[in-house]
C-alpha cells in the first residue's frame, strides 16, 4: 500500500495519469522507490528479451571504469551469459545502473564501451550485472550466435546419438 499527497499534473485515456507528489513520508517513499525500481527492472528484461539470443558461457572479461567517487576501478570476472547486445557477468565492484565502464575480451584483447542495464544482486555475494554494448556487436565475442527462432528443439540443434562404443 502507498499513501502520498498529489496533484495530477496530466492525464491521457486509456493511458492513465501523471502525479507530482507534494509531500511523501520516509515510509512510503521506500515503497514507491521499490515499485519504480522492480518496474525498471521488469522493463529492462522485457525490452532484452527479443533481440538476441542469449548464449550462457563463461568468457574471462576485464571490467574498468569509476566508482561513485571518481576513483578508477579495474577487475576480473567472466561472463554468464552473452549476446551481441552485450553480457551478464559476476562483479565485486559497486556499479549502478546507466554507470559506462570498459568491457575487455582478456582472449582477444578487444574492449569496448558498455552501460549497466540491469542489476541483480539476490544471486550471490556478487552481483550480476547486465551490460549493454553502445552498438550491437556479435563479432567482440568470436561466437556464431544461433537465430532469433533458434531453440533446443530445432531440427539444427545436435543430439546426442548413443553408438556401441559410447555404451
Amino acid at each position: 500500500m502507498f499513501e502520498a499527497r498529489a496533484r495530477v499534473v496530466y492525464s491521457r485515456a486509456s493511458k492513465g495519469m501523471g502525479l507530482m507528489f507534494a509531500t511523501i513520508e520516509p515510509a512510503q517513499l521506500r515503497t514507491l522507490e521499490t515499485w519504480l525500481a522492480e518496474s525498471r527492472e521488469t522493463s529492462w528484461l522485457a525490452a532484452n528479451r527479443r533481440r538476441s539470443q542469449r548464449v550462457l558461457m563463461a568468457i574471462p572479461v576485464r571490467v574498468s571504469g569509476q566508482t561513485g567517487v571518481g576513483l578508477p576501478f579495474e577487475e576480473e570476472t567472466h561472463t554468464r551469459a552473452i549476446s551481441a547486445h552485450g553480457a551478464l557477468i559476476l562483479v565485486s565492484t559497486q556499479v549502478y545502473r546507466g554507470q559506462r565502464l570498459t568491457l575487455s575480451n582478456v582472449q582477444t584483447k578487444a574492449a569496448l564501451e558498455c552501460v549497466v542495464a540491469h542489476i541483480d544482486r539476490h544471486q550471490s555475494d556478487r552481483p550480476q550485472v547486465g551490460v549493454e554494448f553502445m552498438l550491437p556487436n556479435p563479432m567482440f565475442w568470436h561466437v556464431a550466435f544461433p537465430p532469433k527462432d533458434w531453440t533446443p528443439r530445432h531440427p539444427d540443434a545436435k543430439s546426442h546419438v548413443k553408438t556401441s562404443e559410447s555404451s
